[in-house]
């Protein structure tokens, strides 16, 4: 019986390994939970607000492109993101399901990909203000309109502004390394040290009303220092909030995180 049970232990350890594994991460502003590629890589993130209202669900493919990016929420009626996946850890399936807590308005849709993040197919339905949604990009109107001709108007270009800044969730002092593709005055760059529960701004760029992810125009380095010597160790960064200021002003928030702290593992 002993070879038998050792041969069936072997197996059911290389099927576990072979789907990846998540991670749970708790902070102090809500829970996040990591999905992986066998190979290491980051496949999903899942954040959630610590009062379960409030979320964001991203999938990536596997040399590290965002696929997808949704703001979800429990309040207000709901917007769901649910994920499935291929036995390399990669996201095979995406459906969302978003809809008000009153009102004719509702929507699904279905996206999947291949196990290297190509798109294979697309499906939606649901119900907006002008009726319902047959297909793809697809809106029904009883009568075409034919826009009058205008005389071209310049109009002026508003500038977007887009804020960084970097919160250690940790207990320990970390230390920030920021290389800005494009050294500016509103974005310098440099070296900082937070302490535990800060928050570091480190600038602002500005896009022609657009608003642009951090990740181009910036990269973001979080370590934690050991004693007095040289000596650091790696620590978890992530973008896990953004905030709408106003219409020309959203602030991004990467949040230090501890490795292998307040961590579940589950297969």
């Amino acid at each position: 019986m002993r070879p038998l049970f050792s041969i069936t232990l072997l197996l059911v350890c290389a099927m576990a390994h072979g789907q990846g594994h998540e991670r749970t991460l708790k902070t102090d502003t809500g829970t996040v939970v990591i999905r992986y590629f066998t190979s290491g890589k980051v496949s999903t993130k899942v954040w959630t607000d610590k009062n379960d209202r409030w979320g964001r669900s991203w999938a990536y493919d596997a040399a590290g492109k965002e696929l997808f990016s949704y703001q979800t929420r429990s309040i207000g009626g709901h917007a769901s993101a649910n994920f499935s996946y291929h036995p390399n850890g990669a996201v095979s399936r995406i459906e969302v399901s978003d809809a008000p807590d009153g009102g004719i308005q509702w929507y699904r849709s279905t996206t999947s990909y291949d196990e290297h993040g190509v798109k294979t197919g697309f499906t939606e339905q649901g119900h907006d203000n002008y009726g319902p949604i047959p297909g793809p990009g697809v809106r029904t109107t009883q009568k075409p309109e034919v826009a009058p001709v205008k005389q071209e108007v310049v109009e002026e270009q508003y500038m977007y502004v887009n804020e960084v800044f970097v919160v250690n969730s940790t207990k320990w002092t970390c230390i920030i390394n920021a290389t800005a593709a494009q050294p500016s005055p509103g974005l310098p760059g440099g070296t900082f040290t937070i302490q535990p529960g800060d928050t570091l701004r480190l600038g602002t760029y500005s896009m022609g009303e657009v608003f642009q992810d951090p990740g181009k125009h910036i990269t973001i380095v979080a370590q934690r220092p050991h004693g007095k010597g040289k000596r650091r160790s790696p620590m978890e960064l992530l973008l896990l909030q953004e905030t709408q200021n106003s219409k020309e002003h959203r602030s991004y928030f990467y949040h230090a995180l501890p490795e292998g702290t307040r961590l579940s593992f589950r297969r």
